[in-house]
């Protein structure tokens, strides 16, 4: 991956490939690699498979939808469950780490919300805490809170493994984590507001900067610019990390890696530049909706609406917005069909349109 210039790759495997030779490099530090991407470029894909480097043993530790797949919310019950017998539910028993779960939880949450184990079970239900003995039961959560608590447990796994790791061999709790070499986040970011970003990206920065050797590599992706600069502004002037980062778009037959230095990364241009060459091109995907979405939100923002549908305007505006809503609620988007029907196409490239020429992006 030559530095400072755009590499293009014919396919996600090609680039899966290009980006475990950036982390397999030799090198005295460890070694950190932070990609930029919006959502449906293709990051669950490359992070999955990067996670199947190896399954005979836990070589590689990875966070994306997949993971979070492993618990499912019950909106009957109020239950989040997961599945008892799993390698990560018996670390969590044999180790004790029920209590740093909900210690991680409530520090990024913020709030008196505690979660309840059931490890026979199989089970996580939630309680108010307000006092010894006073309180609330088996409440319903927000999806925030949900992908939080998830979060909080593949975090404090990751912690455990680094401490074990940093021990020498014959000292460490456990040897699970032996064979590590990857550690992989995708996107833990979902639905929560920034003060909470930036407590979940610097425990995780935390949890790295702990990690002395370089038997770890670690990579991680995110659509979400403010987590983003964080690892960023973190670690690319540390003397202790082989630190690179990268964003990652999709073209018309290729993805573009571009190494980013210290200038600022042009998010809004980006965006705004990607669909409009979608437009000319006629090469508009479901993803091109989703990158929309991201533009209207932060000009909604940076004007103070109270929503970003206000920056749609137009007798089509509620059938955009149905539409907008169905092409980005999927957790799995980028693996799902591209295919769009031309008159879907059309209400894009109008609506766009309009939005550049009404808030005056031209």
């Amino acid at each position: 991956m030559p530095n400072n210039n755009i590499t293009e790759f014919t396919s996600i495997e090609v680039l899966a490939q290009a980006i475990k030779t950036t982390l397999d490099r030799p090198t005295t530090k460890k070694k950190i690699v932070a990609l930029y991407a919006f959502n449906s470029t293709g990051k669950t894909r490359l992070t999955n498979m990067l996670s199947e480097v190896e399954s005979d043993t836990i070589k590689v530790l990875c966070y994306n939808a997949f993971f979070e797949d492993m618990f499912k919310w019950d909106n009957e019950k109020y239950i989040l469950s997961f599945v008892p017998s799993s390698w990560i539910v018996k670390l969590v028993i044999e180790q004790g780490l029920e209590k740093d779960i909900i210690d991680n939880f409530k520090d990024i949450m913020g709030s008196n919300i505690e979660p309840l184990f059931d490890f026979k079970a199989g089970e996580v239900t939630f309680n108010i805490v307000s006092g010894v003995d006073s309180g609330v039961t088996n409440i319903k959560i927000s999806r925030s809170e949900e992908s939080m608590l998830i979060w909080s447990i593949f975090h404090t796994v990751v912690k455990t493994a680094i401490d074990a790791l940093s021990a020498e061999q014959a000292d460490r709790t456990t040897s699970i984590f032996n064979d590590l070499k990857y550690i992989i986040v995708d996107d833990p970011v979902s639905s929560i507001d920034d003060t909470k970003i930036i407590t979940m990206a610097t425990k995780l920065i935390e949890a790295i900067k702990l990690y002395e050797k370089n038997t770890i590599n670690f990579l991680i992706t995110t659509h979400h610019a403010l987590f983003y600069n964080v690892l960023v502004n973190s670690f690319k002037r540390s003397s202790e990390a082989n630190f690179k980062s990268y964003s990652l778009s999709r073209g018309i037959q290729a993805f573009k890696l571009s190494e980013q230095g210290d200038a600022p990364f042009s998010y809004h241009l980006s965006v705004k530049e990607i669909i409009q060459n979608a437009i000319a091109s006629d090469t508009i995907e479901k993803y091109h909706f989703n990158l929309f979405r991201n533009l209207l939100e932060k000009t909604s923002n940076f004007l103070g609406y109270s929503n970003w549908s206000d920056c749609i305007l137009g007798e089509k505006k509620q059938e955009f917005i149905r539409l907008l809503n169905l092409y980005s609620h999927s957790k799995l988007s980028d693996l799902e069909s591209r295919e769009l029907s031309n008159q879907n196409k059309v209400l894009l490239q109008e609506t766009f349109n309009a939005f550049i020429t009404n808030f005056k992006w031209t």
